[in-house]
Order: structure tokens, then sequence, then C-alpha cells
């Protein structure tokens, strides 16, 4: 029998061929994948290893011991383990660029994590961007994420914008003024990079608009050893409160400083590095009282759990505040994956902008990018940084500092 192949038959059986001939492919394709490759570059030396080393290092080691001692990330109905591959950026914005160039270009990774800091975050935005790289940032505040996320649509920030923090720690002053706790003068500082300015400008608008007074305001540079003289000037003022909106090396050099000196005011403020958990272990309970940005609630077991995984693998407890955030970004990243069930990343993207997960902080979900329903006030009660704002079911009330204990 003669068939006749006209020019759409073809065409058509052409088509079946090559789609038969493709389809195995990426099978084999997925089949031959054995593991998951993650990459990043954070500050292991340098000015910002104190923060880097307390709330995501180990956070981003922990996730990926708990994934694989689970057997992995589920890809496609096979569970994959997580290799890593990772770099010192020194504190330094360009040695970040580069190694995140690396990361992708050479190492070809398929996921990569953020650094740490605000500054360090805007320096390698657009390069993850590039990339489609989803990037869960748990150390990036600034009031410019509305405009940035325009931009870069796979960004998600576990914190909130520079303002919320600014106004959430001058409403709790407020209240205590209001409730005849504290008088009306307050000083202000800050590191001068962009975390600091930024928070720091938050802070003054709304100190201004509630009419406190601004008795003393200083900048000083990132790695400035010796902060007594900020103290000294500020403790001359007089103040009822203090604001620092410090980086952890400074918010430790602020502290010593104040309680060698003396300066008592009614409030305390001080971070990032207040939740540190070597802040309680360098000051013991002479921190009774301080404040600053975050807190947490740990009263649930799954943050029991999870303390007790991050004291076995790394030997030191969670930071109070942003550890257990980060954690719980790397948490949705790894349900958005397995989701999606391979590695394509704008895909990824999209389910991170519109999905609850569960997570060891709760369900998380973000809105407009950021991550709603976190502590932006935190304070030192009883050897526990509570969430103290904005106000939240069975959180202690806010009491003014104690004088220092020697």
């Amino acid at each position: 029998m003669t068939v006749r192949i006209t020019r759409r038959n073809f065409v058509r059986t052409a088509g079946a061929v090559a789609a038969m001939a493709a389809a195995p492919a990426v099978v084999r394709a997925q089949a031959e994948r054995k593991s998951i490759k993650v990459g990043w570059a954070i500050s292991k030396t340098g000015p910002f290893t104190g923060g880097a080393n307390a709330s995501q290092i180990p956070n981003y080691r922990l996730w990926v011991d708990d994934v694989n001692k689970a057997g992995g990330i589920n890809m496609g109905g096979k569970k994959l383990p997580i290799e890593v591959v990772e770099y010192d950026d020194r504190s330094q914005s360009e040695e970040l660029v580069r190694a995140v160039d690396r990361l992708v270009s050479q190492d070809k990774v398929d996921f990569l994590l953020p650094p740490w800091g605000t500054g360090m975050n805007m320096a390698v935005a657009p390069a993850f961007h590039r990339g489609n790289f989803p990037m869960i940032a748990p150390s990036f505040i600034t009031d410019r994420m509305p405009e940035l996320v325009k931009r870069w649509d796979n960004i998600f920030s576990l914190l909130q914008p520079a303002t919320p923090y600014g106004e959430a720690i001058v409403g709790v002053l407020k209240d205590l003024r209001t409730a005849g706790k504290i008088g009306n003068k307050v000083a202000v500082v800050n590191v001068t990079d962009q975390f600091g300015l930024e928070l720091s400008k938050a802070a003054r608008a709304a100190l201004a608009k509630e009419k406190f007074e601004v008795v003393y305001d200083a900048g000083y540079p990132i790695a400035t050893q010796d902060l007594t003289p900020i103290i000294a000037a500020a403790q001359q003022k007089n103040p009822d409160v203090f604001l620092a909106f410090s980086y952890p090396p400074d918010t430790f050099a602020l502290t010593e400083a104040a309680r060698v000196r003396g300066f008592n005011p009614k409030v305390f403020y001080a971070g990032v590095g207040t939740a540190l958990a070597v802040y309680p272990a360098k000051f013991g309970d002479a921190i009774e009282g301080v404040m600053g940005p975050g807190g947490w609630n740990p009263h649930s077991q799954a943050i029991t759990d999870y303390t007790a995984r991050h004291k076995a693998l790394t030997g030191t407890l969670p930071d109070q505040w942003v550890s257990a955030l980060c954690y719980s970004g790397l948490q949705a990243l790894q349900q958005s994956i397995e989701k999606v069930g391979k590695v394509d990343r704008p895909a990824i993207i999209k389910v991170l902008n519109s999905t609850t997960f569960d997570t060891i902080t709760g369900p998380l979900t973000f809105k407009n990018h950021i991550m709603t329903g976190s502590w932006l006030v935190g304070q030192w009660q009883g050897g526990v940084f509570h969430g103290v704002a904005p106000n939240q079911e069975g959180v202690k009330p806010v009491i003014a500092k104690p004088v220092w204990k020697t």
C-alpha cells in the first residue's frame, strides 16, 4: 500500500517526532540532577561579621542541615540534597559583588541567599534580579522598598521599611510620656550608612510630629572604635530618652560606655544588636529594660524546637529577632521550590508573592513583597527580648529602664 505524504502531514509528523525526542531529554535532565546548588556570599570578617554570624550564617547552615537530614528538597517527586558554595565578602560591597558574580557565572548555583545588611543587599540586588533569583532578605530595611520592588520584582523583605520602625518606637515613647513615666527630651545618634540614616530620619520625623524635643543629634562612621564621646555628649543634655540606630559593634560600645559612665536615661534604645544572644551574655541582667528594633514571642513549640536545633548545630542560641525570621524565609523558599517542582526561578517568585507559608514563626505572607505581622520594638524583660510593639496578644506591658546594674 502506498501512503501519500503531503506537506501538511510531513510538518505534523515531524513536529510530533521532535516533541517525542525532546520530552525524554527533559525527563533525563531532571532525573540526572543529583543536588540543588545554593550559594551565598556574606560577611565572615569585617565590621558586619557580628550581625551576619548571629542572624544569618547559622540559619543558612541550620536550614541546609535540616533539609538534608530530611532527604532533601522534593523536586518533582524526587528528593534532592542541597549543595552549598559560600564566600566571605569581608564586609566590602565590591568584594560582595565579585563573589555573587562568581557564584552565578562560574559556580552555576541554582539559588542565591542574600548578604547581611541594608547597603550590602542594595549592592547585589541588580545581580539577583538579572538572574531571576528570588531574594528573601532577612536584614534589608529601607523606605525605598515600594519603589525597589517595582524595578526588582524578585525581592522579598522579612523586615519592615525604615519608617514603621521609627514610628513604632516613638509611639511607645508617646505612651510612656502620657503615663508620666518619661519627659520630653530625646537624644538621637546613628551610624552614617544607609541603615542608620534611614531609620534615624524616620524617627526624627515621628519625634517632631509628636512634639518631642531632640536635645542631642549626632552621627558617626561605621567601625568607629570609641563611642564614649557620643555617650558623654548625650549625657550632658540629660535626656529622658536615648535612641541609637546602630550596628552590633556600635550597640555594644554604646551600651558599655553608658553603663560605665552611669548614663541612665529612662529609655535606652539601640540596635541592631540588642536582640543578639551575645548581648545578654556580655552585659547580664544589666540590660533589663533596654529596647531595640524587633523582638519575638518565644512561647511556641516550633520556636522551642528550632532553638534546640540551632544550639545543637551551632553551639549558640539564635538571636531574638532576625534569626527565626531568616529561617522562616528559607522555609518559604523551600515550599515554593517544591510547589513549582523544578528550578524555575520566575515561577518560584510568583509563588512567593501569592502564597501563605507554614513556618516556625507561624503563617508567613508577603504583602507587596514585605512580610506582614512582624515585631517593630523589643525590650529585654526577665532575660527575654519580648516584642512589645505593635501591640499583640499576650505581650507584657512596656516599662521604663531601671538604672544600670554594675
